[in-house]
C-alpha cells in the first residue's frame, strides 16, 4: 500500500524512511519518552529500529508514519490491526509518541487529529481503540477530545518498566469522531 503523506498546521506525516532509524533509537533510549509505551524496552536494542522500519515498509506492523516538524523527525504515530479479541470486538488500535523536545507544544494532538482525519474513512469496522496507562493524563485527555470513550480497564506489563501498569482502553466509532469534528 501506497501511504500518502499528511500535512496539518505544522506538522508533515510521512511514512518511515530507515534514515528515521538513529532518530527513534535516540528517542526510545530516553526512559522519559518510552515509560509509557509498553510494549517498547529501554534500553532500547540497537538495530531495533531499522528491523521495525523495514517491517513497516512490509505492511507486516499496520500503517505507520513519522511525524516531523521543520524537517525533523519528532515521533511516530501509527495504527496497529487488532491482534486480539478484546471486548467481543476486532479493532485496530492507534498509538503514538514524540521526543522529549517536542512536548508541550500540542503537536500530538494536531498529529492524531490529522491522522484519524485520513484514516477513520478508510477503517471498514468503523472503530478504532486505544489503550493510555492511568498515569498519563496527557495522552488521556488527547483521546478524551477527539471523542474516545473509556471501554474497560486492566493491568499490562510494561517492558519500559519491568512491571505491570494499570491501563486505561478506549475506543472511537466513526460516528462519535465525525460528530465531535462538527
Amino acid at each position: 500500500m501506497q501511504l500518502p503523506t499528511l500535512s496539518s498546521n505544522r506538522l508533515i506525516l510521512r511514512p518511515l524512511h530507515l534514515e528515521d532509524a538513529p532518530a527513534i533509537e535516540t528517542a526510545c533510549n530516553n526512559a522519559a519518552v518510552t515509560k509509557h509505551l509498553d510494549r517498547v524496552p529501554c534500553p532500547y536494542p540497537k538495530g531495533a529500529a531499522r528491523t521495525f522500519i523495514s517491517r513497516c515498509q512490509q505492511g507486516l506492523e499496520g500503517v505507520h508514519y513519522a511525524i516531523t516538524y521543520k524537517d525533523h523527525f519528532a515521533g511516530v504515530i501509527g495504527v496497529a490491526a487488532s491482534t486480539q479479541r478484546l471486548h467481543q470486538a476486532f479493532a485496530p488500535s492507534i498509538g503514538y509518541w514524540l521526543d522529549a523536545p517536542f512536548w508541550g507544544k500540542g503537536y500530538m494532538s494536531e498529529a492524531v487529529t490529522r491522522f484519524l482525519n485520513w484514516y477513520m474513512p478508510l477503517e471498514p469496522t468503523e472503530t478504532v481503540r486505544s489503550a493510555v496507562n492511568e498515569d498519563n493524563p496527557r495522552s488521556l485527555a488527547i483521546l478524551s477530545q477527539l471523542g474516545f470513550s473509556e471501554i474497560g480497564r486492566n493491568r499490562i506489563y510494561s517492558k519500559t518498566l519491568g512491571h505491570e501498569v494499570n491501563q486505561i482502553e478506549l475506543e472511537l466509532t466513526a460516528n462519535r469522531y465525525y460528530e465531535g469534528a462538527k
